[in-house]
This record gives structure tokens, C-alpha cells and sequence, in this order.
């Protein structure tokens, strides 16, 4: 936890106001004061660290075909 709070008081402010951002440091908090759990405290900064990574695309699956046999 203390990595991770280093490296987010490092940012530069504008970044730190970002929504993402700010929500990794409340759930870091939460999870510092055992409100919460790590594990969202994980998800979060995994979230943070790549919001600007473009969504990924679904894979296209080909529809599959039915024949009606009677």
C-alpha cells in the first residue's frame, strides 16, 4: 500500500484529480483503515493506471446456423 500511495502523491495534481485517480486513493484509504478490502484497493489502481487505454473490442463470433429438420 505504501508503493502505491507513493507513487500517486508523485503524480502531477492535474492527474490526481482525475475521477479514476481519485477513486483508487478512497478505496486505498478504505482499505488502510479496514474499511475495505485490498482487493479493490488493486482493481482500482490497475483501473487508474490504465484509463487511457482503449477499450478492447469484443471478439466477432459467427452466428451460428439451425437447420429445422421435421
Amino acid at each position: 500500500m505504501r508503493e502505491a500511495a507513493d507513487y500517486i502523491v508523485s503524480l502531477p495534481k492535474v492527474e490526481q484529480q482525475h475521477r479514476a485517480w481519485q477513486t483508487a486513493i478512497e478505496i486505498l484509504i478504505g482499505a488502510a483503515e479496514g474499511r475495505d478490502f485490498m482487493l479493490h484497493a488493486w482493481i482500482a489502481m490497475k483501473q487508474a493506471l490504465g484509463k487511457d487505454a482503449p477499450a478492447p473490442k469484443p471478439p466477432k463470433k459467427r452466428a451460428k446456423s439451425y437447420r429445422i429438420t421435421r
